[in-house]
């Protein structure tokens, strides 16, 4: 497979306060063979629920380092 054709790797993380916040912790992390939308999608919400009034982000690593593509808050 082709560099262009591979998927990056990805994690779910909890943020200290709003969208644009450090990163407290990773709550998971995923191999690019793990890193289907669907899934990634259904944790974040799963996560979110798990931590009441924080907000959660999905990351993926690219050529710049972890990048936020989704946000979350329950």
């Amino acid at each position: 497979m082709s560099e262009e054709g591979k998927r990056a790797p990805r994690r779910i993380v909890l943020l200290v306060e709003g969208e644009q916040s450090e990163v407290e912790r990773v709550l998971r992390e995923y191999t690019p063979a793990e890193a289907s939308g669907s899934r990634l999608h259904t944790d974040v919400q799963k996560l979110a629920t798990e931590h009441p009034g924080r907000q959660v982000a999905a990351e993926w690593f690219g050529p710049l380092g972890w990048t936020r593509f989704l946000w979350c808050k329950k």
